[in-house]
């Protein structure tokens, strides 16, 4: 199946979800140096809204265009999988070439009679990451949590922002300020109490066994998965993104070493 991302647009995002960085404090030799994704911008394609292709600045949000074909497609698959979804405007800073989302999706429910709250505002390639990572593996380890029945709701700490990495002055830009990047801080259940993402190494428990299959089955989907253990930024989350690298390369931390 195709892929292609949003990342979602909050309005109102927590200070505290705006701050961290996504990229890990380990050694950076592991890390390949992300490349500008290879897509071919059809010269016929308009722009959403009807804006003034010919009079906007050229940016990365640009490099991220589709086409109507591969839109329609993305769309597709998540009408097949129950995502609850409107189109928005088109992201555009006046002031930012890079910054923005041309084809913005606002998600409320990732899955049928799962919740994103608050609504997260990406990019379609994004949302489908998040579908299928919802679908094929987030619900079945639910299941196993029968105390706490279904699941209900993934909490969202921030889709879109305008920010550079680490809030710094200059530098590269967040995946966030493409729609290419959401925060998931926890998830609800129908009965019992909801589990947050946190530091849960050496718990010895049933929530600790949902925080680390999840987190490592992100990265089937997603390009980039950051959590507690990768740096203090990222101990109240989990970073998922789909950042394109050089031959597919994939930055998947799942958290500290534990002892026996």
């Amino acid at each position: 199946m195709r892929r292609w991302g949003l990342i979602l647009c909050l309005s109102a995002v927590p200070v505290w979800a705006q701050e961290g960085p996504e990229e890990s404090l380990r050694p950076k030799a592991r890390i390949v140096e992300a490349e500008t994704p290879d897509v071919e911008v059809p010269a016929e394609e308009a722009l959403p809204g009807g804006a003034n292709e010919e009079a906007l600045p050229k940016g990365m949000r640009d490099e991220l265009r589709v086409d109507d074909t591969e839109y329609a497609v993305c769309l597709a698959a998540l009408d097949r999988m129950g995502v609850t979804y409107t189109e928005v405007d088109p992201i555009i800073p006046d002031d930012d070439a890079d910054c923005g989302i041309l084809r913005p999706l606002e998600v409320t429910e990732i899955a049928p009679g799962v919740a994103v709250t608050p609504p997260a505002v990406i990019r379609c390639e994004t949302a489908e990451a998040m579908a299928l990572w919802v679908h094929d593996f987030v619900l079945p380890a639910a299941q196993r949590l029968e105390e706490r029945g279904a699941l209900t709701e993934v909490r969202n700490g921030s889709g879109y922002i305008c920010r550079r990495r680490n809030n710094a002055a200059d530098g590269k830009l967040s995946e966030h300020a493409f729609g290419n990047a959401v925060d998931v801080m926890g998830f609800t259940f129908e009965n019992g109490p909801p589990i947050p993402v946190e530091p849960r190494e050496a718990q010895g428990s049933m929530a600790e066994a949902f925080q680390d299959a999840v987190r490592a089955s992100a990265c089937m989907e997603f390009t980039t998965v950051l959590g507690p253990g990768s740096n203090a930024s990222h101990d109240d989350h989990l970073h998922l993104d789909v950042i394109r690298r050089t031959r597919g390369w994939r930055l998947c931390e799942q958290g500290g070493a534990t002892s026996d």
